[in-house]
């Protein structure tokens, strides 16, 4: 609970007004009213809303038609289902409503990390920073190929968290390191898995792949719109983490620009927590969202993709070897 909220059970607080130009503004009444009406009967209405609350839209064409798309029946029976280890799954419309409480929710306990997570480096010095963009700068390696030289040299952990996960490439990546005994843990934004299937090749005892959402918004007639996941972090070994807006995609390889920042050092920690706190608000994938394909079938391992479980240097980056 934030600060602000925590003050606002306490009767005798009296919160100074807040003006748009303030930097803590966040919440509007007018523009709740605009987005329920959204949300509850579609674009004309939220237009006829504005003119009614006499406000300019906040809200761009697309993003409109994007969340009346996204909104929802709330039907609480179908947010409550369980898997067979008695751990709660996505429901039948596959929202996570962990943005309220619930107690027949908020009260299952937290998932644990089945494959292990290694103890935190202690850092002696103040890490280093890089900085690479697609397409790359001058005598410096794509994006792609920072990420697959980390990916490959990876002997402790692999925790991912991404909107998007179809590079065939990137995939045989994370399942050679899974078959060479590292963890492999991947949050994906749940709609995307929701809409384009799960890959079966991501199947593996050594990898755990879970969904998570946006934050919830619920409106008093019971309508709901689940957000996007937009995190794009990937944490090697706990020493490494690289992060910005790359989506392990074959389009963000190839077409769009792009750019990511790699960090070692004491900030790694504070990715360390977001991807424990990311996993235990996150959900199973639900069987029906999954490829009918054999979990056991082999990935064909790319070209030039090495299979020694080596450390690779990276290019344009000093090795951290003594």
């Amino acid at each position: 609970m934030s600060n602000t909220q925590e003050q606002s059970l306490n009767e005798n607080i009296v919160f100074a007004p807040l003006t748009e130009s303030s930097p803590d503004f966040l919440h509007c009444e007018e523009e709740r009213y605009c987005v329920e009406s959204l949300v509850s009967s579609g674009a004309e209405a939220f237009y006829t809303k504005l003119h009614q609350e006499q406000i300019g839209s906040f809200l761009s064409p697309s993003e409109v038609n994007q969340i009346s798309s996204w909104a929802e029946d709330y039907h609480q029976s179908d947010a409550i289902q369980e898997d067979g280890n008695g751990e709660v799954e996505v429901g039948s419309n596959g929202e996570d409503f962990s943005g309220h409480y619930f107690p027949t929710e908020s009260d299952t306990p937290a998932p644990c990390l089945e494959l292990g997570w290694p103890e935190r480096t202690i850092w002696m010095d103040m890490g280093q920073i890089h900085v690479y963009t697609n397409p790359p700068a001058e005598q410096a390696p794509s994006i792609r190929e920072v990420l697959r030289r980390h990916l490959q040299g990876a002997t402790k952990l692999i925790a991912v968290v991404t909107d998007k996960l179809s590079d065939n490439a990137v995939i045989g990546d994370l399942q050679n390191a899974a078959s060479r005994g590292v963890p492999v843990y991947i949050i994906l934004n749940k709609r995307s898995v929701e809409e384009n299937c799960f890959s079966h090749w991501l199947q593996h005892p050594n990898i755990m792949v879970r969904v998570l959402g946006g934050k919830t918004y619920l409106t008093r007639d019971t309508k709901i719109v689940v957000g996007e996941l937009k995190d794009n972090f990937v944490l090697v070994d706990l020493e490494t983490v690289i992060f910005g807006s790359y989506s392990l995609s074959w389009t963000d390889a190839h077409l769009h620009r792009q750019l990511v920042t790699v960090l070692s050092g004491r900030a790694v920690e504070s990715f360390d927590q977001e991807f424990r706190t990311l996993y235990a608000a996150s959900l199973p994938i639900p069987d029906a969202w999954k490829t009918g394909k054999s979990s056991t079938s082999t990935y064909r391992q790319p070209p030039g993709l090495g299979g020694d479980g080596g450390h690779p240097e990276i290019p344009g980056q000093p090795s951290n070897s003594t």
